[in-house]
């Protein structure tokens, strides 16, 4: 369920989100500009991202407009009056429900569960139809996610605007590293994590935004926005405020990924701008030429990408020379006790553009530095053993296929890495990249078992740890991807497939570690189905530990 709210009574706010939270409700909350009219096209752009539920204080004039918005869309109205008359009103003027302030979460998530009922009712079968057909036009113009209209839309603004001034500067804004996201947490995960990129942009350009500029996505569910607007005439004062904009949108939106989803998923963000001016010229059609200087903007991201890149392989070899990475241990712990049984060591670049582990190894396999930086990070988790560590707990380490390739850890020296107590020590197979060739491989992991080491398959039920891996590798313990262990709790699919993985786990002597646990619902659900060890951010407050290591190799 999605919920709509507008108003700036901060008692009926928090009641909102109180019962938003409890129905486990999706809820965007705007705030009127001082009881006025000043914010209402916030609103009804917030209105085609199609809402089940919209809920507002009455305003004269606001709510005749919502009821015509919200008919089309099948949105349903729950209004808040102060006075019996204004209730009155509202009914005469649309609202499904009504309630008069004060009110407590209790009658808001009944309000709001009452008007959904009355407008699924209401619609008929015509009006239906014409209502999937009005919606299904309007997602070619508008984009579901933030709101912002699509190109096609506003190419006439862009074309009065270049015909009013002679001149219009196109900033192109490219996000990338969401398809790594998608890859890693899943789809629903990225969807949450664009829906937050959104509403930081939008709330960003209503902050930013001063005179005639407009803010769009090139077509519905991109995650590139364009930016019409008039720069400063020097060249060097436009650079200036491109780069400025560019670092303070950079700002914004990192620092609501980190506090809504974390800081692994705020290091996967990374934004390009790029920018080009077009003058007007009456021998060329005005549409073409504005098409044209949003390629020239987007190419313009693009060599600011290839040029960060360049900039970032320079930071991973410094990195490597210095010794530049610190190690954060995430806590495995026993389903039933929550007590501490071990932990994953987890690299972390020095320098804030390879913070994050998956741009880090990135990078280094761009680079060819897979196997130097793997290296590193593995010396570094088990330096930390002795003093963050506890007798018996076990330390896993993240390991690729292809480091089985490197001399320097097929043969290990047990004695020059620091390695007293290898069978303390779970290596997790992490297939970044497939595994071609299984007779040799389990080779390999033969001599670690002998000398001591255990394995698990990371990552199963996404991509290629499958049960092919589990039925080859034969390993110790087997690690739910988060994408299967996200919202188990309400999903009835993946409780069967984990429940069959714990039931083929306890046949064969296997041990079940479920990732990505954040909720207490999620972590009653796995303890339910009998996973044996659990991870995940509802751990980490109390038992993550954080070992910066700086020092030459």
């Amino acid at each position: 369920m999605r919920v709509l709210g507008y108003a700036e009574d901060e008692a009926l706010r928090e009641a909102l989100d109180t019962a938003a939270r409890r129905m486990g409700a999706e809820l965007n909350l705007l705030t009127p500009a001082d009881g006025s009219a000043a914010r209402d096209d916030v609103f009804f752009d917030a209105l085609r991202t199609h809402p089940d539920v919209a809920v507002l204080r009455y305003r004269r004039g606001l709510l005749e407009r919502a009821y015509a918005e919200s008919q089309t869309r099948g949105i349903a109205l729950v209004v808040a009056c102060g006075s019996e008359d204004e209730a009155r009103r509202a009914v005469a003027e649309g609202a499904e429900e009504w309630m008069i302030l004060p009110v407590n979460q209790e009658e808001v998530g009944a309000r709001v569960l009452a008007a959904m009922e009355r407008a699924r009712r209401r619609e008929r079968p015509g009006e239906a139809s014409h209502s999937a057909e009005h919606l299904r036009y309007e997602e070619l113009l508008y984009d579901r996610f933030t709101g912002f209209p699509t190109l096609p839309v506003m190419i006439e603004r862009g074309r009065e605007m270049l015909e009013r001034r002679g001149r219009l500067t196109i900033l192109y804004i490219e996000f990338v590293r969401y398809s790594k996201l998608e890859e890693i947490y899943g789809w629903e995960k990225l969807d949450e994590v664009l829906q937050t990129t959104a509403g930081s942009v939008r709330a960003f350009y209503e902050a930013y935004e001063a005179g005639d500029s407009v803010m769009m996505v090139s077509h519905t569910a991109d995650d590139d926005f364009i930016f019409f607007t008039d720069l400063p005439d020097g060249l060097d004062d436009a650079e200036r405020r491109v780069n400025e904009m560019t670092h303070a949108l950079e700002n914004h939106v990192r620092t609501r990924l980190e506090a809504e989803h974390g800081e692994d998923i705020a290091g996967l963000f990374e934004i390009y701008v790029g920018s080009s001016t077009i003058f007007r010229n009456p021998k060329i059609r005005t549409e073409r030429i504005i098409y044209r200087g949003i390629r020239e903007a987007a190419h313009a991201a693009r060599s600011v990408e290839n040029r960060e890149r360049s900039r970032k392989v320079a930071d991973l070899k410094t990195t490597l020379r210095e010794g530049a990475v610190y190690i954060v241990y995430h806590p495995i712990v026993v389903t039933e006790t929550r007590e501490v049984f071990g932990y994953e060591a987890l690299a972390r670049g020095s320098s804030r553009a390879l913070r994050s582990p998956e741009v880090m190894f990135g990078v280094a396999e761009e680079a060819n530095l897979i196997w130097e930086l793997s290296r590193l990070c593995r010396r570094r988790a088990i330096e930390g053993m002795d003093t963050h560590l506890k007798e018996g707990q076990f330390l896993f380490i993240n390991i690729d296929p292809h480091d089985f390739r490197d001399p320097t850890f097929r043969y290990l020296d047990l004695d020059e890495l620091g390695v007293q107590h290898p069978e303390r020590i779970v290596l997790e197979i992490t297939e970044r990249t497939a595994i071609t060739d299984y007779p040799t491989f389990q080779g390999y992991l033969d001599e670690f078992r002998k000398a001591g080491f255990r394995f698990a398959v990371d990552d199963a039920g996404s991509g290629y740890a499958g049960l092919g891996s589990i039925a080859n590798l034969e390993p110790d313990f087997i690690k739910l991807d988060i994408s299967l262990i996200s919202g188990i709790d309400a999903n009835f699919m993946k409780q069967n497939l984990v429940e069959t993985m714990v039931q083929f786990a306890n046949d064969h002597g296997i041990k079940v570690i479920a990732e990505g646990v954040e909720r207490e619902e999620e972590y009653e659900a796995v303890k339910r189905l009998g996973v044996h060890y659990t991870q995940g951010f509802l751990f980490h407050d109390a038992n993550t530990n954080r070992v910066p290591v700086q020092a030459e190799l």
